[in-house]
């Protein structure tokens, strides 16, 4: 079952383990070790969260075959960065479904890093250099992603909140809302996946 903090892939506090305390310290978990649905299968059902991503199924599914990732992992960072809304633009100028830093654009086609193709692949293979500097660590890699690293306390994640850029904090139920709401084809938002909630004060946009 999936509640407000746990899910197929673990309770929040197991996937945060340390975060309160001495820093986040989470446990080896290899990619297939994981338990995902499949994209294809979730975008069958009515209720999927997925429907603003079935434009771009055919990517997610290229590029996981180039890279070796599981198409709904692919989606599901498009989901939980952007909703899968391609002209995102993050509070830090992130770009596109996968929200790309402006370091990753630098080779966009016309400079443009909203484009859809670029955006996958980028994002993709970024995650995948990540799996790869991590020895396959996914748990380590995905909170990578929405830069966690190791030894990351509560105060580091929140740290931005009283700055001028309060959605450059961390989002603390990152990984929960991802491996047990997005890959299970749950809509983390609007079910309100998570127990920290650290983003809500942030004003939107």
């Amino acid at each position: 079952d999936i509640t407000s903090q746990s899910g197929p892939n673990g309770n929040i506090y197991w996937l945060n383990c340390g975060v309160g305390d001495s820093g986040w310290n989470p446990t080896y978990v290899t990619i297939n070790q994981l338990i995902v649905k499949d994209l294809a299968t979730a975008l069958q059902d009515s209720s999927t969260p997925f429907s603003a991503c079935s434009a771009y199924t055919d990517k997610f599914y290229q590029y996981g075959q180039e890279f070796g990732i599981p198409a709904i992992i692919i989606a599901s960072f498009a989901m939980q960065e952007s909703s899968c809304d391609p002209t995102t633009v993050g509070g830090a100028g992130e770009q596109g479904l996968m929200q790309l830093t402006q370091d990753k654009c630098t080779s966009a086609p016309n400079g443009n890093c909203q484009d859809i193709d670029y955006n996958i692949k980028t994002g993709t293979q970024y995650f995948k250099s990540l799996l790869d500097s991590n020895s396959g660590d996914v748990l380590l890699s995905i909170g990578s992603y929405n830069g966690w690293f190791k030894g990351m306390t509560y105060g580091d994640a929140t740290a931005a909140a009283s700055t001028g850029c309060c959605r450059c904090q961390n989002n603390l139920d990152y990984l929960h809302q991802f491996l047990n709401g997005w890959c299970q084809n749950v809509n983390a938002y609007s079910d309100n996946l998570g127990m920290y909630h650290n983003l809500d004060a942030c004003p939107s946009g």
